[in-house]
């Protein structure tokens, strides 16, 4: 255990494992739809159902477009919008409601083509990263759909779902957190009452690695209690039109947020903004956790305001 949490914390392992899991969950959902259709099994809740007729080939033009079109405009008007982190965040948007409303093959094929278009309008740093990026929120935003299908009380649900993959995230991501290097092991300590205490640098700030963990803890905790807050509201008020969207979106942005944006995306990071430093990715990714909570919240509502409008507009029949 002791050496696979040293090799995950090698270079950017964690993100390798991260897209590898990504395309195993590609190939058994390809699977078993091949499955579903050989034998006729009669679909179900949890089946998502995507049909790739005329309409659905014209959303999905749409959507590219849109998506292509709203990030050339704002890199043309704020030109810090070319750097890929930020350029992908909004690419994000259209591609995981593709995803949500079409399923995951379509949101993956719509987030390749819109990363490959976008390359070409704005060239800036090119990595595989960025491409595996696009194609895990469209991917993901699809497998987590099926949430869609739950209704009303069928949403606790979801909610035991998100709190399964907190729980399980948060303890991975500790244990894989406990493990920073630290950047230089002969100064970087402190003598306390309590003993030598290891120090560890993430972009120059200097803080005891042991209290890396704690804080993500801490953070995934607040998290955790804000959704089973809005839940709690949510249910008390009666607002099942909400609920049936809003469980759906968190647990879609939770998903993309730690498996994409957080493990994946900072590959990326490290190779344009940190590629002398040495813990350049693990430094990416103790920065992405700290935006985490912010995120999920600004995620949450943007994606719930545009489904709201969208949905009754491409409506699968």
């Amino acid at each position: 255990m002791q050496k696979t949490l040293e090799w995950i914390m090698e270079g950017s392992h964690l993100a390798y494992l991260s897209s590898a899991l990504t395309f195993t969950i590609f190939v058994l959902y390809i699977l078993f739809k091949w499955i579903q259709k050989k034998h006729l099994i009669t679909q179900g809740v949890f089946i998502i159902n995507e049909q790739f007729n005329t309409r659905n080939i014209a959303y999905m033009g749409i959507m590219i477009g849109c998506s292509v079109a709203v990030t050339v405009v704002i890199s043309m008007t704020v030109p810090i919008t070319v750097f890929p982190p930020i350029r992908v965040a909004f690419e994000g948007i259209m591609i995981k409601i593709t995803g949500m409303i079409f399923g995951p093959i379509v949101g993956l094929i719509v987030g390749l083509v819109t990363e490959l278009l976008t390359m070409l309008f704005i060239p800036s740093f090119i990595h595989p990263a960025y491409f595996f990026v696009a194609i895990g929120f469209g991917f993901w935003a699809g497998i987590c759909s099926f949430s869609f299908k739950l209704k009303d009380n069928k949403q606790y649900i979801t909610l035991i779902i998100i709190t399964v993959f907190v729980i399980v995230s948060t303890l991975f991501l500790s244990l894989t957190l406990d493990k920073l290097p630290v950047s230089n092991p002969l100064n970087e300590g402190e003598i306390t009452p309590l003993g030598y205490i290891e120090k560890v640098s993430i972009f120059g700030i200097s803080m005891s690695r042991k209290m890396v963990p704690r804080v993500f803890m801490i953070l995934m905790g607040i998290i955790l209690i804000l959704i089973y807050i809005t839940f709690a509201i949510l249910m008390f008020t009666n607002k099942k039109k909400y609920i049936n969207v809003i469980m759906p979106i968190i647990l879609i942005c939770l998903v993309t947020e730690i498996l994409v944006s957080i493990l994946t995306a900072s590959w990326g990071d490290a190779e344009l903004l940190a590629k002398e430093s040495e813990n350049g990715y693990i430094n990416m990714v103790a920065l992405r956790v700290a935006q985490m909570p912010l995120k999920i919240i600004f995620n949450t509502s943007l994606l719930s305001t545009v489904y709201f409008v969208l949905r009754p507009l491409i409506k699968n029949k």
